[in-house]
């Protein structure tokens, strides 16, 4: 797997996930699949990845495949 570099500092970059709880939306270090959908073949989760240099985050699709 290769891994994914911050675009502003060249970092590496560390998967996560989105946490929201009332108010607020924030993302937690542990990634976990929440959502499980087998028949819905345009889906595909997106993941936050964030720099723990600069703070910045980027998303990606955990499937690109399916948007091909």
């Amino acid at each position: 797997m290769q891994r994914k570099k911050c675009s502003k500092c060249d970092s590496t970059l560390t998967k996560a996930r989105i946490q929201s709880s009332p108010g607020t939306v924030g993302v937690n270090k542990t990634p976990s699949s929440v959502l499980n959908n087998n028949y819905n073949y345009n889906y595909s989760e997106l993941i936050p990845y964030v720099c723990s240099s600069c703070g910045y985050v980027d998303f990606y699709v955990e499937e690109p495949g399916k948007f091909v």
